[in-house]
């Protein structure tokens, strides 16, 4: 898989990776950081690689996305896995030490909410699950549930997993809100202890990675942007029919060398891809935030294939899954007899002016990645639409995030 620059430097380094004998092995790798990576996840990689690689000893700490950073600034980790994209804060770091980060995608992953097995609520929507973990509502009888209080469980602050559900549900996509969780949630360091914990309370509520799904707990069914309840599952992320998915990342600094290269080519392909499978997530050969989807082309001649894009709201940033599918665009049109078509489309909210600015920074964005992947040449057009074109209902939070999406047309180069 080609990794994504994140960060090119100018400064040439020398960088130190922490390949190191140890006492029982000639090699030992060390990666740091998501526990919904490594909770079971990364140690089955690890196995595997071993296995095939006598000699070699590979060691996962698992405390939350942000370690990763930390490990990768300090040489403690060769490799960091993240749960979420890397920050800014994290990347002027980067910057300071002289350091170039490379962002891999190791797979998917939907988030599930879990409740009691005995709780008998049917589904929830983004609204409904952001009215709980805020605090706004208190008692599962609101959503047709028991007469039960609600007992709210998170994972702590550095987690990537509470910063993608406090982005992407809590405050619905919206950059601009400062909603956070209930003074009354209680924060678990350990995906086992929430499990645990939702296991042994009938009004717990919490959210992990679905291969944290286990007997004692319950997945809720999500309300998405169509208005099906959908139930997280490979199946499902793969199609792009759970709304509540992020993509699994793995970063190193700077290319990387040695058996630090051959573990992440293992990691990305074949039996390391395989393991991902079975460990129920998406593999990364098979992207989730873009889709792709056949329209009729204008005064016939067949369909168009169309590539869409999606942003979270008032964003114009390509996050690791849609670069990923990106680079496969890119392939198609550097191998000729392609051009493509560029239109950004929003949602309704703000003003049409504000949104017709933002779709089509959205549209450069993909654009200009492109012209980076040398070919720009292929692109005929790049527009950016308000809201003229939804392709989900406006009216919710889960239609409006379909809608802030970017169309790339493909068309027989003429």
């Amino acid at each position: 898989m080609t990794p994504r620059f994140l960060l090119p430097v100018a400064l040439t380094v020398c960088l130190v990776l922490t390949v190191s004998p140890c006492r029982g092995a000639e090699t030992q790798l060390h990666v740091k950081g998501s526990d919904t990576i490594g909770g079971a996840l990364g140690p089955a990689l690890g196995e595997a690689y071993e296995a095939a690689n006598p000699g070699v000893e590979v060691t996962w700490d698992s405390l939350g996305s942000g370690t990763a950073f930390v490990g990768l600034f300090d040489g403690s980790a060769d490799l960091g896995a993240a749960s979420r994209s890397v920050r800014e804060n994290e990347l002027a770091e980067a910057k300071r030490l002289g350091l170039e980060l490379k962002e891999y995608v190791l797979g998917y992953d939907g988030i599930a909410v879990l409740v009691h097995p005995s709780n008998g609520v049917l589904a929830l929507s983004f609204d409904q699950l952001s009215s709980i973990f805020s605090g706004r509502v208190s008692n599962w009888k609101a959503f047709g549930g028991p007469d039960l209080a609600i007992r709210r469980i998170s994972r702590p602050e550095y987690s990537g997993t509470h910063g993608f559900f406090k982005e992407k549900v809590l405050r619905g996509g919206d950059k601009t809100s400062e909603l956070e969780f209930a003074p009354d949630t209680e924060f678990l360091e350990h995906s086992e202890e929430i499990v645990a914990r939702v296991a042994a309370e009938p009004g717990a509520i919490s959210y992990l990675g679905m291969g944290w799904i286990r007997p004692g707990v319950r997945a809720v069914p999500v309300v998405s942007g169509r208005g099906e309840a959908v139930l997280p599952s490979p199946e499902t992320v793969r199609r792009g029919t759970y709304p509540i998915y992020r993509p699994l990342l793995l970063y190193s600094r700077g290319e990387p060398q040695g058996e630090v290269r051959r573990f992440l080519s293992f990691l990305l392909a074949g039996d390391g891809q395989r393991l991902v499978a079975q460990y129920d997530f998406t593999p990364s050969d098979v992207p989730s935030t873009v889709s792709r989807s056949a329209v009729p082309r204008a005064g016939g001649g067949g369909d168009l294939e169309v590539l869409r894009v999606r942003f979270p709201s008032g964003g114009a940033r390509l996050d690791a899954a849609a670069r990923s599918v990106l680079d496969v665009l890119v392939e198609k049109l550097a191998g000729g007899g392609w051009s493509a078509e560029i239109v950004g489309h929003g949602d309704s909210e703000g003003s049409s002016v504000a949104t017709e600015r933002v779709a089509l920074a959205r549209a450069r964005a993909v654009s200009e990645y492109l012209d980076r992947r040398g070919v720009g040449e292929s692109v005929r057009r790049v527009e950016g639409h308000a809201a003229a074109e939804p392709v989900a209902t406006n009216e919710t939070v889960e239609g409006r995030a379909l809608n802030r999406r970017v169309d790339i047309r493909l068309l027989p180069a003429s």
